[in-house]
């Protein structure tokens, strides 16, 4: 078995990893490259290896940075299968035509061509196969691959790979626990190989019980100075949590205001798909709702359309926006940070992983002049974090998880700036006396 690293490698954009095994060839995700701009010259690029020749995809979960390219591989020459959860198939196809929608805007703005079009995506989609946690597929001859629930997104899958007499286990991204609506990571009684994801890899998130108390710090401030409270969510799992916690404060609160928008179609059909899918989904959470409203919508106006978003502006504060893209490098938050970033009284609140390069990131960082739009802007707006809403392990969960592996030989750290990913392997050394490599683009192993 050989696996050959082209992306998500000492960052956390990009997924693609490409392994040989039984005389075949196939991927463990394909995901988009992500800075402050979608189109980044490395989307473009030429894959490393000729998509013709790759038999079959796995897909650990629907984020674009795991999925955003597989339109390119089809329209360069993958004709094999794509496996994945059934949840994460349907999220994928939404995370796509959204992704697809921005390019298409960003392309025209810029005068080149997009990335795929609608058209690519729908021809992606035709190849995929489902599988349920648990099951065990032959993908290839002598090549075998099982899913399990990694409590990262809603259909998230860690898989196991057995093949020329060796195990592989690939994370793509592993949960932060505990989660209100997802059970945690399962456990793998053994394996010889690890591919694992290093977000977090040398934080500890912050105590989960001071989150709700954080939230409401913000909503209670936001009604006090009637303020606008901006939030950059991703659309899959951050925007559900945060509906239930928002539920739960409306609730204890009995509050009536302020008024909760959900301006993000993306997020709207994502609810759509957790209220399809509920047994994917916590048992704890299936048994405290009898419904499938686990988010308490009838309290927020989703705005679908361009005029709905809009008509945001002329709402009496204070209010609270929802909105993508969750990095703040595209997408309808843009429009409200502009609008609003520049009042003392507004708070922008940041619950997901700013990746480098992003606005998200320089606005986290601390940067007072920001650029939207072609504008220069001031940050006079409250900037908070909410660090407990993260959807990856950190380093405690990390290791627990990895000392549960029995017979595990080496792992390759993934999906993280080489600050974590350094922390990571030193604590793997030091704790599991496991031997790690962080692999640079375009390595290969032989294991």
């Amino acid at each position: 078995m050989r696996v050959t690293f082209y992306g998500a490698c000492r960052e956390v954009t990009g997924s693609n990893i490409l392994v040989e095994a039984s005389g075949k060839k196939f991927l463990l995700d394909c995901g988009f490259f992500q800075g402050f701009r979608l189109a980044e010259e490395r989307n473009y690029a030429p894959f490393a290896y000729r998509p013709a020749e790759i038999d079959s995809v796995i897909i650990g979960h629907a984020h674009l940075d795991h999925t955003g390219r597989l339109p390119k591989l089809i329209k360069e020459g993958f004709r094999g299968r794509i496996y994945c959860s059934g949840p994460t198939k349907e999220l994928i196809n939404f995370v796509l035509e959204d992704s697809a929608k921005l390019m298409s805007e960003e392309a025209q703005k810029d005068n080149h061509p997009p990335l795929y079009t609608k058209d690519d995506i729908a021809r992606t989609m035709e190849l995929f196969e489902t599988i349920g946690y648990g099951e065990t597929l032959e993908i290839e001859d002598n090549i075998k691959i099982t899913l399990k629930n990694a409590g990262h997104i809603l259909g998230s899958a860690l898989t196991i790979i057995e093949a020329d007499g060796k195990k592989l286990v690939y994370t793509s991204d592993i949960g932060n626990t505990p989660s209100d609506l997802l059970d945690p990571p399962e456990v793998i009684e053994s394996a010889d190989f690890l591919i694992c994801e290093s977000t977090y890899g040398g934080r500890i998130h912050e105590d989960r019980n001071m989150r709700m108390q954080k939230l409401s710090d913000v909503l209670v401030s936001a009604i006090a100075t009637s303020g606008v409270v901006m939030i950059p969510s991703f659309a899959i799992e951050r925007t559900q949590e945060l509906l239930h916690d928002i539920e739960h404060f409306c609730v204890s609160q009995k509050c009536e205001k302020p008024s909760f928008y959900l301006d993000s179609p993306l997020a709207s059909k994502v609810t759509g798909v957790f209220k399809k899918y509920p047994q994917y989904l916590s048992k704890k959470l299936q048994e405290a709702h009898t419904d499938d409203n686990f988010f308490g919508l009838e309290r927020v106006k989703i705005t679908a359309s361009v005029d709905e978003s809009k008509a945001i502006n002329s709402a009496a504060n204070p209010k609270v926006i929802i909105a993508g893209s969750g990095m703040m490098n595209g997408g309808r938050i843009l429009h409200h940070m502009q609008r609003y970033i520049g009042n003392a009284n507004n708070t922008l609140l940041i619950i997901g992983y700013q990746a480098s390069g992003t606005l998200g990131r320089k606005i986290f960082e601390g940067e007072k002049e920001i650029r939207i739009f072609g504008k220069n802007l001031q940050v006079r707006a409250k900037v908070k974090a909410i660090g407990s809403y993260s959807a990856h392990a950190d380093l405690p969960q990390l290791i627990e998880w990895i000392s549960k592996i029995g017979n595990l030989k080496k792992v390759f750290i993934v999906h993280g700036e080489s600050e974590q990913a350094l922390v990571f392997s030193k604590n793997l050394r030091e704790k599991l006396s496991l031997e790690s490599i962080m692999p640079q683009q375009g390595e290969s192993y032989e294991l």
